[in-house]
């Protein structure tokens, strides 16, 4: 793995920004030790252990005997805390409930933070081939639906500005790298209204997302659906765009958005 290091970090107080680096270490890859943690950080080891400790003492982290450090369980009151402050989740829940029930196919709401797009809400359905997500998961934004409608409308400038900064890594043969053909698809996106990932983050895996604006008509967040490509079939991109795009209406109109 590619090793991580918060020395070139700009801005901000340094002992937050590398404490933060190690919970996002964590999260990625819980069990590592003192020594993995220190090294993929390119952390002093005094300064390391320090954060450690003040991590544990502070419940965001955890020991685990010969299992090394985990996320801890004050992450995750913080983070339900965080979930029940943000109306959108709340507005859009019964929604992607009723939309996983008829379409049989997992539902996603997300947003944009940074280079990434993270999952706020999922909803299963009752299926055999169950998806490996999670609300919080960060996913890419030039290789998901849902991140492709989280670029699509934004400004010229601020869109030239991310995608300067993506990482254009294939991660499957349909996987789009190069950032002028990723903008004119961008412009397709805009035109239908909706976006595709046709096994594009993950092979034999397709989603299909639609944008969700707020009262003053900019989008804020994305709604998706996924599925494999036997249950997510070309034949029934048309289709499904349009559940998938009225229950967005729907959950933008919650928000205050007026047509």
């Amino acid at each position: 793995m590619e090793k991580k290091t918060v020395d070139e970090e700009k801005g901000g107080v340094p002992a937050l920004l590398k404490g933060f680096a190690i919970l996002d270490l964590l999260a990625n890859e819980p069990g590592l030790g003192f020594a993995a943690i220190q090294r993929r950080l390119d952390l002093p080891k005094s300064s390391c252990h320090l954060l450690i400790a003040t991590l544990c003492r502070l419940g965001a982290i955890q020991s685990q005997a010969d299992r090394g450090y985990v996320l801890g369980l004050r992450l995750f009151e913080l983070g339900a805390l965080a979930a029940n402050q943000r109306p959108i989740d709340r507005e859009a829940q019964p929604l992607l409930r009723r939309l996983a029930q008829e379409v049989h196919l997992t539902c996603h709401l997300g947003v944009r933070e940074g280079l990434k797009a993270v999952y706020l809400a999922k909803v299963e359905c009752e299926r055999e081939i169950m998806i490996n997500t999670w609300v919080g998961k960060r996913i890419s934004l030039h290789s998901s639906s849902l991140g492709k409608v989280l670029l699509a409308w934004l400004p010229e400038a601020e869109l030239e500005e991310i995608l300067q900064h993506l990482d254009w890594t294939r991660k499957c043969p349909n996987t789009l790298t190069e950032p002028q053909a990723f903008k004119a698809h961008l412009a397709e996106v805009r035109r239908r209204g909706w976006a595709i990932d046709d096994q594009e983050d993950i092979q034999n895996i397709r989603c299909l997302a639609a944008p969700v604006t707020n009262a003053q008509g900019e989008v804020i967040a994305a709604l998706s659906i996924v599925g494999t490509v036997l249950e997510l079939g070309a034949d029934r991109f048309e289709e499904l765009a349009g559940r998938v795009c009225a229950v967005a209406r729907e959950i933008s109109q919650a928000l205050g958005h007026r047509p």
